[in-house]
């Protein structure tokens, strides 16, 4: 159904903007500001009927000077910023388990 493709695609412009934020700013670019802007793209895809809304949800994971950062970004442009999370067909039996462990 194409969630492969999306990812991919998804992917490659997350490196795409992290490479003009390091050659423009020198520095790397903070995991927040690429998540609401992921979220942001997720979300501009469901209101117009040029492209189809991308099928994919994705967790990124980062280490800066503040500790370790993991966002869940939706389809539908939503991004929860979390301490430990799981995504995907079987997600509950692995949240489940985060919350015991």
């Amino acid at each position: 159904a194409g969630l492969t493709a999306d990812a991919r695609t998804l992917a490659k412009w997350m490196r795409n903007e992290c490479l003009n934020h390091k050659y423009v700013y020198g520095t790397a670019m903070p995991t927040g500001r690429l998540a609401t802007d992921l979220a942001d793209r997720h979300q501009r895809t469901t209101q117009t009927y040029v492209r189809r809304p991308y099928g994919v949800g994705l967790l990124l994971a980062s280490f800066d000077k503040n500790g370790p950062h993991v966002y869940q970004t939706c389809p539908s442009g939503n991004v929860y910023e979390c301490y430990a999370t799981a995504i995907g067909a079987r997600s509950q039996s692995g949240r489940t388990y985060l919350e015991k462990h």
